[in-house]
């Protein structure tokens, strides 16, 4: 594969891990709000500091796995791998 072919996929990639984060962080402010819970609440269930939950929200951090399911687990959910739609 020539370096032309290889930036560009890269850049697909990089495209697609914002575009995810984005979702991701969009949908784990939704699972805040919809329980109606501050951020401070939310750290308190999952046994983390409030600002964890802040730069999560704020995507100044990308969490390990470990840290999200502590803190999705008490509202039920869990991660899960799931197949890309090609477009």
């Amino acid at each position: 594969m020539t370096k032309s072919k290889i930036d560009k996929v890269d850049a697909k990639r990089a495209e697609r891990l914002e575009s995810l984060e984005r979702e991701f962080i969009e949908s784990f402010v939704k699972l805040r709000k919809n329980h109606k819970l501050t951020q401070q609440e939310m750290a308190d269930n999952g046994h983390v500091i409030r600002e964890t939950i802040a730069r999560i929200e704020n995507s100044i951090t990308s969490p390990q796995i470990n840290t999200l399911l502590k803190i999705v687990e008490p509202l039920g959910y869990t991660i899960k791998l799931t197949k890309i739609k090609e477009k």
